[in-house]
């Protein structure tokens, strides 16, 4: 369950339901509150810790993003039919969290109120539910409810066709999210069986008038119940989902879930997560060390999602069927995840950082732009930058090939220096023409020539590894432009205007127009990828001048209360500065790193409810534990690594051909940095390692003499 509350600025939004490796569902409850009842900003992921009433069980959700969407093809058991079924309130249930199990690929609880217990187990593109309802003269009965939105979410349309024969029913929900309506609304088919056969069954429509016996309809709030004879004891329910048309559903249903049973699936379920998760194996810690590292393993591993069907075709950003010979993925949250969660599939999933490549390429090549936050089949442009250039970027100069390159770089390109149809760089012409973004060009100005710079250094690798001289000289130039932002009487990144003034920030600790979701100290140090850069801009090239700020800028951090706010100068809980804990060891300072690092891992962790800072969004504050617990930390779009004293005394991390081992014999109980680092035989001088070097299969060893 961790992850699944906190209260405000460290609501994490996730849902604790069933769910395969990158498989295209979770399936899992939504709940309210009784009296408050599900306010929008604590239900991103449909579940709130603290709620006690489950409205129904919804087949997508959210991995932990800070906007409400999802929720698609909602259902529910009851005991007994009522007509206030129809909606989410009228069917609620009360549920206690001590008869409520979560594990992974599995998810159960029972309903307080009429005793039904319900188990749900993942498969691929889908679930089946398992539903024991108590003895009694009442009907059990399932209702389909695809009117069910969460927060701020909408549903457009909706089909429903049931047959009481077959127990089947084909749907259809186009549903408006914050993002997906931004393309129009996320289109999702579902096919449905139930077992034994229903006896009796109705429908309602967007009245909320329920009619027995008629069992199709269409509307806004159609829903559907199946209801069995009394006494039946136990119902299955498989449901099968496709974005692509009702052929996908229809041909997921019978490569997922027919002639399998639940037990069979549940225990496909759970080897499908052992081999997953067993691939990083630790040892040393604390119990809460160990379940904290497992869960962010877990939560690393869920997004982004598999979106072609079982013949690999899928819904294109065109709105266009495509095939496929990989399996295409989506639900990129890319400004998040460039940072941390790619770099760890890179790492610890070549495989699937081959697909992410590949999908992304294809995004560009079916919708005419490489996507900045991919969702379902479309754009939504959500937050800045070009962040695929990191992605894409790190994944080919670790050495994961097999995919086009020279497209994505092209597309990537294409992005840093001209206007696109969709994503496309904010105020790019004025970046162009002025080597950074001005104030006039409206909120984010210095965020935005930030995230130029970086995704344009990630690209200036990428263009020489290519032989493209002349592209990286021109994108080496353009990654030096965030300097531009840089006030030296201020001593703060702050916006500047077209006539090259800067803006006279009130506050560093206030959240201004200039910055996208943080304050002047978030975007204090900008560029992991620069130190030497920074060093040289901020203290004219002294070290010890650079030096003594940061550790200045830690002792505030440690000093400052953890409250449900921001944080003023650290905030672990969003990312524009989470490779803060780590530039002490990127400018030769590993102290500086060693704390601070154990700090963050020690104050913004933990194994309860709220065990997050923030939104976990998909996975990128869980691969930052990860990734820190074994010392090593990615610079984004590099094939570089800042290190640090680790948690564990060891770690084993299965490759391709081989095996990293991490090790650290004599760790000490508390942080302390390393005497000695040696990758192999090679003793190293500087407190960054390089990727080809872990992927070679040599042991990183951290000695403590």
């Amino acid at each position: 369950m961790i992850g699944t509350g906190g209260l405000g600025a460290e609501v994490v939004g996730l849902n604790p339901g069933a769910a395969l490796p990158f498989g295209m569902t979770q399936t899992g409850p939504d709940t309210a509150d009784s009296v408050t009842g599900s306010p929008d900003f604590y239900h991103f992921g449909g579940y709130f810790y603290e709620d006690d009433l489950i409205t129904g069980f919804s087949h997508e959700h959210a991995n932990g993003m800070g906007v409400n969407d999802f929720g698609t093809i909602a259902v529910m058991p009851r005991l007994g039919w009522d007509p206030g079924f129809v909606t989410g309130s009228g069917r609620s249930a009360p549920f206690s969290h001590a008869e409520e199990r979560s594990s992974p690929g599995f998810y159960s609880v029972t309903l307080q109120d009429d005793g039904t217990e319900v188990e749900i187990v993942a498969t691929r593109y889908g679930a089946i539910h398992r539903y024991r309802f108590a003895e009694g003269d009442l009907t059990p009965t399932v209702i389909l409810d695809l009117g069910h939105e969460l927060g701020s979410v909408h549903v457009d349309q909706a089909s429903i066709e049931g047959t009481l024969a077959s127990g089947e029913v084909n749907a259809y929900q186009l549903l408006q999210g914050a993002y997906s309506q931004r393309f129009g609304g996320l289109k999702t088919w579902a096919h449905l069986r139930s077992e034994p056969l229903p006896d009796s069954g109705g429908t309602w429509d967007e009245g909320g008038l329920a009619s027995e016996g008629q069992l199709s309809v269409e509307g806004e709030t159609a829903g559907l119940w199946f209801s069995f004879p009394p006494g039946t004891e136990e119902v299955t329910l498989r449901v099968a989902l496709s974005h692509t048309d009702a052929q996908g559903a229809r041909s997921n249903f019978q490569n997922d879930l027919e002639g399998l049973s639940f037990d069979q699936l549940h225990a496909a379920a759970e080897e499908e997560w052992r081999e997953a998760l067993g691939r990083v194996r630790i040892g040393g810690g604390t119990e809460a060390q160990r379940t904290i590292f497992h869960t962010a393993l877990y939560h690393a591993s869920l997004w982004p999602n598999v979106m072609s069907d079982s013949d690999g075709r899928y819904r294109g950003f065109d709105d266009q069927i495509h095939q496929a010979d990989f399996e295409y993925h989506t639900n990129f949250s890319m400004w998040d995840t460039f940072r941390t969660t790619h770099p760890w599939m890179t790492l610890t999933r070549p495989d699937k950082a081959r697909d992410f490549a590949r999908s992304l390429v294809r995004m560009y090549e079916d919708g005419g732009s490489m996507p900045r936050w991919a969702l379902g089949h479309g754009y939504t442009g959500g937050m800045v930058g070009t962040p695929a250039a990191q992605i894409l970027a790190g994944t080919w100069l670790k050495g994961v090939r097999d995919w086009d390159a020279e497209t994505g770089f092209a597309a990537c390109l294409a992005h840093a220096t001209s206007a696109m149809p969709h994503a496309s760089r904010g105020a790019i012409e004025q970046y162009q023409q002025l080597h950074y973004v001005p104030m006039e060009a409206g909120h984010g100005s210095t965020s935005l020539g930030i995230e130029y710079a970086w995704n344009d250094h990630a690209l200036s690798l990428w263009a020489d590894s290519l032989g493209r001289d002349e592209d990286a000289a021109m994108l080496t130039e353009q990654s030096r432009w965030w300097r531009n932002n840089w006030d030296p009487t201020q001593e703060f990144m702050v916006g500047r205007y077209a006539d090259g003034s800067f803006h006279q920030i009130s506050a560093p600790d206030r959240w201004l127009e200039e910055y996208v979701e943080g304050d002047a100290w978030h975007y204090l140090w900008p560029a992991p990828y620069d130190v030497e850069g920074m060093i040289e801009l901020q203290h004219d090239g002294d070290a010890q001048a650079f030096r003594e700020r940061l550790e200045l800028y830690w002792y505030r951090v440690e000093s400052e209360e953890d409250d449900t706010l921001p944080d003023t100068y650290y905030w672990h809980g969003n990312e524009p500065d989470i490779h803060h804990p780590w530039l002490g060891s990127l400018a030769g300072f590993p102290e500086l790193s060693t704390g601070p690092v154990r700090h963050v891992i020690e104050t913004r962790y933990g194994t309860g409810p709220d065990g997050l800072d923030g939104n976990d969004d998909a996975g990128t504050l869980s691969s930052w534990y990860l990734f820190s617990s074994l010392g090593l930390y990615p610079v984004a779009g590099t094939p570089s690594y800042a290190l640090a004293s680790p948690l564990f005394e060891r770690a084993e991390i299965d490759l391709p051909d081989t095996t990293l081992v991490i090790s650290a014999p004599e760790l000490p109980a508390h942080a302390q940095v390393p005497t000695r680092v040696e990758v192999g035989d090679q003793l190293l001088d500087a407190w960054v390692v390089e990727h080809a070097a872990l992927r070679a299969g040599e042991t990183l060893r951290f000695s403590f003499d």
